[in-house]
């Protein structure tokens, strides 16, 4: 560290010092007591407080007018889970013994908790088990089944009859959550005395549609394992002002005389997004210390990973999807081909967040219009790539195939809500022929083995 840095660092916790001996009466307690922005939690946000975008339906509703619905292929990351094994480690190692600190400065008068906070954190412990790891949370069993729930209601020609394997092709992850998420999906969709006759498919692997990634070396070598390049803008990040400021005053509002880790910083963060998904209506202790500007930070934090781990951070990323979007093409092809009786009428497929960031990617969807810096965090405030917006818990893409007199047109549903297709048509709804053009020159050539380079590894 230079001169000037050094500098810096010291300065910042001369102040954190001086703040923490008097913060109840400084501007640094201020903006903690408002609501957690439950809506900007990064890729913990829980389906129901997800940003929803409204504002298509009136285009939509009148490039469908006469058409009826003919077939949906929809893609879900599956509901709100539990940690993982190592984040439930990370959790457990690292906040027990901080609430303990936490306690010990609020009995010395230092910081701004309210008692009902450091009581929480004094009597904390983690609300999971060793066992819970990676399944679905209650909260995750009831945004899948509302996801099922909302498209019999809304495509109800479809969907508002007697389960039937023919009709509908059901297929998820080797993971658990991808399983029970299909499950209760169902269970929206058909009800509670039909769901438990279903037989669900078996799970596989490799599976080049849903966990493509993973069966790609290249991506695993290049991207995923590659911290010189993925995950520098991210660590560069906490490098900045904005982060610092954000660990100081964090740090000061919790009663330390010296700034918090970043490891503790994120670990913190995470318990209460966890709890702040499965749990909405009452406000997690460990939110209580982030105004919504160190909430911005935090989420800010977790989209530079994903930006560059997932999406247009890396030109592979949306390459890896092309099985993905090809088999739209191939069902929606068909189907126009017949011009009969369809079947499936419907495919759900259930995933992961990594999925339907690439997904989305390989569709041009939320293009910003520069990349995601760690040096351009207020121009990109107001983004519309955040991954609170498109990948919470339960995040879901559809297309749906009407037929409309003699021709075929095809709607692309975010969240439940029609959005636009920029890069393939200017509307709504897309005519079948323009996204049959669009997938067939970007997509047809899809070959995962040159792509990826596999050989023995699979």
């Amino acid at each position: 560290m230079g001169r000037q840095g050094a500098a810096t660092a010291t300065s910042l916790t001369l102040c954190l010092t001086w703040l923490c001996c008097q913060c109840h009466s400084l501007p640094i307690c201020e903006g903690v007591e408002d609501e957690t922005p439950l809506h900007l939690l990064s890729t913990k946000t829980g389906y129901f407080n997800a940003h929803k975008d409204g504002s298509h339906w009136e285009k939509y509703t009148e490039a469908v007018h006469g058409c009826s619905a003919k077939q949906v292929w929809l893609l879900a990351r599956h509901g709100t889970r539990f940690p993982t094994a190592n984040d439930m480690g990370h959790l457990v190692k690292l906040l027990p013994p901080l609430s303990q600190r936490i306690r010990d400065n609020h009995r010395h008068d230092r910081g701004c908790l309210k008692e009902h906070d450091v009581s929480q954190l004094t009597d904390w412990f983690p609300p999971f088990e060793l066992r819970d790891r990676e399944q679905l949370q209650e909260m995750g069993h009831e945004e899948m089944a509302s996801i099922g729930t909302h498209w019999r209601e809304f495509l109800p020609d479809l969907f508002n009859v007697d389960f039937d394997p023919s009709l509908f092709k059901i297929d998820f992850t080797v993971k658990n959550r991808t399983e029970q998420s299909a499950y209760h999906f169902l269970r929206g969709m058909f009800g509670e005395d039909t769901v438990g006759n279903i037989e669900l498919p078996k799970a596989y692997s490799p599976n080049f549609i849903l966990r493509f990634y993973k069966a790609c070396p290249r991506w695993l070598r290049e991207v995923y394992k590659n911290n010189e390049t993925t995950y520098k803008e991210r660590w560069l990040f906490t490098e900045t002002e904005h982060f610092k400021k954000m660990v100081h005053a964090v740090s000061a509002r919790l009663g330390f005389m010296h700034p918090l880790s970043t490891d503790e910083m994120v670990a913190m963060y995470d318990e209460c997004r966890y709890e702040a998904a499965w749990w909405p209506q009452r406000k997690s202790a460990w939110c209580s210390a982030f105004s919504h500007y160190d909430f911005e930070v935090m989420e800010y934090h977790q989209d530079l990973k994903y930006y560059y781990e997932d999406s247009f951070g890396h030109p592979l990323n949306p390459k890896t999807a092309c099985q993905t979007l090809n088999d739209i093409r191939k069902l929606f092809q068909l189907t126009v081909q017949k011009d009969g009786e369809v079947k499936p009428r419907g495919v759900f497929y259930f995933a992961h967040d990594k999925t339907v960031f690439k997904v989305m990617a390989s569709l041009g969807l939320f293009r910003p219009p520069q990349h995601l810096r760690h040096d351009n965090f207020e121009d990109m405030r107001n983004r519309v790539w955040r991954t609170s917006f498109i990948s919470p818990f339960s995040a879901n893409l559809a297309f749906v195939l009407y037929k409309c007199e003699s021709e075929y047109k095809v709607a692309l549903f975010f969240q439940g809500e029609p959005v636009p297709v920029g890069e393939v048509c200017q509307g709504t709804v897309c005519a079948w022929e323009e996204l049959q053009h669009w997938l067939k020159e970007n997509h047809l050539s899809c070959d995962l083995n040159a792509l990826c380079m596999l050989k023995d590894e699979l």
